[in-house]
């Protein structure tokens, strides 16, 4: 059975490699909605990179607490992505990323795994061992899929709250990748 490993990222800026990821949570689940761990880490930026001043202020005007927990005990880009390339490879395979939505989260981990990561792959730039498929699953166009609704149309905002509740939207990864892979399990349910 597939192992869906649903990632949430925080970042302080949208360019992977000039601004950095700040935050990574990681919710593992399969089809029949076991959740089969979870994992997060907070990261230092990158060396040379530059937060990006629309986001920071975004940050603080509208999840300053999300930002400080972010910096709560960072470790250096490389640590934290081969703690987290161990905690994948104690899951059950076959492994795949989702994410909602997927592009974006996916960029981020996809960057980080081919540049912290790129030793410990099988064939660069494919990510076996970790994830057995590329790129990631889209929760929010197989929510599309799903509810016969227009991908336009599939907010956080407007999911029916019996799917999702968008109150708990957090931008703490680890609690947004828990949110999103109940959203899954749910979507998968019906």
């Amino acid at each position: 059975m597939t192992t869906y490993v649903v990632i949430d990222v925080e970042f302080d800026g949208p360019l992977p490699g000039i601004n950095s990821m700040i935050s990574l949570g990681a919710v593992a689940i399969n089809k029949n909605g076991n959740e089969l761990g979870a994992f997060e880490i907070n990261l230092k930026p990158l060396e040379n990179s530059h937060p990006d001043p629309v986001t920071m202020d975004w940050f603080y005007s509208e999840a300053p607490e999300a930002l400080e927990y972010c910096r709560q005990n960072p470790f250096l880009p490389s640590e934290a992505m081969n703690k987290f390339g161990d905690w994948l490879l104690n899951l059950p395979k076959p492994r795949i990323m989702a994410a909602h939505p997927a592009p974006l989260d996916f960029a981020w981990v996809n960057w980080y795994i081919l540049k912290f990561l790129r030793n410990r792959l099988e064939k660069y730039p494919f990510h076996q061992p970790f994830f057995q498929y590329m790129p990631a699953f889209d929760i929010k166009s197989y929510a599309s899929a799903v509810l016969k609704k227009d991908y336009a149309a599939v907010i956080r905002e407007n999911y029916p709250k019996e799917l999702h509740d968008n109150t708990k939207h957090t931008h703490k990864a680890i609690d947004d990748a828990r949110e999103y892979s109940k959203l899954l399990n749910k979507l998968f349910n019906i």
